[in-house]
């Protein structure tokens, strides 16, 4: 009977032991899947935190540099303001400052800057149409030359292109008047025993100087005048330079 009792004691232990196990390994089991779980759900937390934080500092970035740019914008539009004005006074020296400050700013930020170079336009044509009028009051015919470099310094604006290239074709048709008057002075003085040879040849030369202008179209022909320095560069070699050139004993 004793034995009988040992053996079913010793197999009630084992049976509680195997139920312990089993309680303590699903114990186990389901702590470890509980804290895998856990840990995955924090870290999943973290994740989200930092997104979170990812995004709101993105919009504060946004948001700085959305009034930035306002700032800019008004900085700009603040300065063409003050563009305008000094265009207004005839202040070209702080246009081009301002303007300079300007398009720092724009190219800064990635903005426009038409309306600024629009300005400047303004102003330039403005320097250009009063260079072109002070030439245009320019009478002496013998200042082609300066009148026509000075000319070329000054932008053909579309605004200006008719009376540019009207002074233009003036100073050729000043040069022209010049060499006809040059040609008649120095025949004049070969006629008149002045030197004759030399005048002779100046005549000739600046006769032959204002023709070539009037071939290349840049003027138009006086012809009467070119006929009278023929004339007149005839009569002078016949009287003063021919006879120097004939044989010595032509008339003995």
């Amino acid at each position: 009977m004793a034995n009988r009792k040992n053996k079913k004691g010793k197999g009630s232990s084992w049976k509680k032991m195997l139920v312990l196990l089993i309680v303590f390994v699903i114990l186990v089991g389901g702590g470890y899947i509980g804290y895998k779980k856990y840990t995955a759900y924090q870290k999943y937390l973290a994740e989200q935190k930092q997104k979170e934080e990812e995004i709101r500092k993105q919009k504060l970035a946004e948001e700085q540099k959305r009034r930035e740019l306002e700032q800019a914008q008004k900085q700009i539009g603040d300065l063409i303001a003050q563009m305008r004005d000094a265009l207004k006074r005839g202040k070209y020296s702080l246009v081009r400052e301002l303007a300079e400050k300007a398009k720092k700013i724009a190219l800064a930020y990635n903005l426009s800057t038409d309306e600024i170079d629009r300005i400047l336009r303004e102003m330039n044509l403005a320097i250009a149409m009063a260079q072109l009028s002070k030439l245009e009051k320019i009478d002496d015919i013998y200042a082609y030359l300066p009148v026509r470099n000075q000319l070329k310094k000054i932008p053909r604006y579309p605004e200006i292109a008719s009376r540019w290239d009207r002074l233009w074709k003036k100073t050729f048709q000043n040069e022209y008047t010049v060499l006809l008057e040059l040609a008649e002075i120095t025949s004049k003085k070969a006629s008149e025993g002045d030197s004759p040879e030399i005048n002779y040849t100046l005549s000739k030369s600046y006769l032959k100087q204002a023709k070539s202008i009037v071939a290349s179209g840049k003027a138009r022909s006086d012809i009467n005048r070119e006929k009278n320095i023929l004339d007149v560069q005839s009569q002078a070699y016949v009287s003063n330079i021919g006879r120097s050139f004939q044989p010595v004993n032509l008339y003995r």
